[in-house]
């Protein structure tokens, strides 16, 4: 049924007035009957351009018979001519197993153009897809592995090794204290809030000159096993022991304290004050109550203790909060042990931490309770 390439002799609408509606349905309706020929027309439909759909007559629609066609288009009403331009430049083409025309054979290949398009997104859709499952599978082994280190750290941060002796025998075994390098922290973050009621941000700062007793690095502080529980050590300059205050915490990963003790002339003590094990002009040990495993947080949540967090605490009435500071950590999965020591009341200690720095002090007798 397709018009095929031979010439033949079409009506062509001759120039005029518009048509009204009517007008142009019946001249098309002729037009149609013309192009049609002796060929059968299923179903007659006095809609001109459903009736061209229904029967397929766009099927006859080649270049010759839309030139001719297109004098009828000239006279028809704007909304009556743009129907039947939609219909023959392939608006609805496929419903008539077309195209036939140029501008069909122009929207065949945007056709065509969009279905490359649309494989492309469809590759990169997958590529997609599989990145994202990708992650999902990335994600699902770290947390997974989060999980089990979760599982190991109850029972190995900072886990010092609960001893099942009594504590009075506990504090005799051990040896002499040998200071583990991984566990060694130098005093050098410096931290200072001025006072006021401006907003805590802009009031974020840096220590200045003679705010605190010693300059950065003049402390250091390590970890023991003593007396069958945690202790923190620190070591500093001749005096500095009755000149300091000194706080260590136990906090968890995101730093919320479990345990946190104070030492020294301190004007706001925060915590408890700590068992001294061992004291003396250049070192002081400290008790900290560490717990394996899983701990119910006071402001809801729980966690694990992670690190040990430590502070000399400087005073000047223009600040709210003068300190240096530094973390100890024992992470997780790391082959780092405590070390444990023993000495009996009225042993002097030497604790040697390395590039000249040597601290020494005198075991009080005093245990953790």
């Amino acid at each position: 049924m397709r018009a095929g390439d031979a010439k033949r002799s079409l009506p062509l609408a001759q120039p005029g007035p518009p048509w009204s509606y009517e007008q142009a349905d019946a001249a098309a309706h002729e037009f149609l009957i013309a192009v049609a020929g002796e060929r059968d027309i299923y179903e007659y439909v006095e809609d001109p351009v459903e009736h061209a759909r229904v029967n397929a007559l766009m099927l006859l629609f080649n270049e010759e018979v839309t030139s001719a066609f297109a004098t009828y288009l000239a006279r028809m009403p704007p909304p009556r001519a743009q129907a039947w331009r939609d219909l023959i430049s392939g608006g609805v083409s496929a419903e008539v197993f077309g195209p036939l025309t140029l501008q069909e054979k122009i929207d065949e290949r945007r056709f065509e153009a969009h279905l490359r398009a649309a494989r492309r997104k469809r590759i990169v859709a997958g590529l997609l897809a599989g990145i994202a499952m990708l992650g999902i599978v990335v994600g699902g082994y770290l947390l997974w592995g989060a999980r089990t280190n979760e599982e190991l750290r109850e029972t190995g941060a900072l886990n010092f090794g609960a001893l099942s002796e009594p504590t009075n025998q506990a504090a005799l075994g051990g040896g002499p204290p040998i200071v583990e390098p991984a566990l060694t922290a130098k005093l050098t973050e410096s931290f200072a809030v001025t006072a006021g009621d401006a907003q805590l941000a802009l009031r974020i700062g840096s220590i200045p000159a003679g705010a605190i007793p010693y300059p950065q690095g003049a402390l250091q502080a390590t970890l023991f096993q003593y007396a069958g529980s945690g202790h923190v050590l620190f070591v500093g300059p001749s005096g500095f022991v009755e000149r300091s205050c000194l706080r260590a915490s136990v906090v968890t990963e995101d730093l919320r304290p479990l345990d946190v003790v104070t030492s020294g002339p301190c004007s706001n003590p925060v915590g408890r004050s700590g068992t001294i094990g061992c004291v003396g002009p250049t070192a002081l040990l400290l008790d900290l109550r560490v717990a394996s495993g899983v701990v119910e947080l006071p402001e809801g949540g729980s966690g694990i203790a992670s690190a040990v967090r430590v502070q000399l605490v400087g005073e000047d009435a223009r600040y709210q909060m003068l300190s240096l500071r530094a973390t100890i950590e024992v992470r997780s999965g790391e082959d780092v042990a405590v070390p444990r020591f023993g000495a009996a009341p009225g042993e002097e200690l030497t604790f040697d931490l390395g590039d000249g720095v040597v601290g020494s002090c005198i075991v009080t007798g005093d245990l953790p309770s």
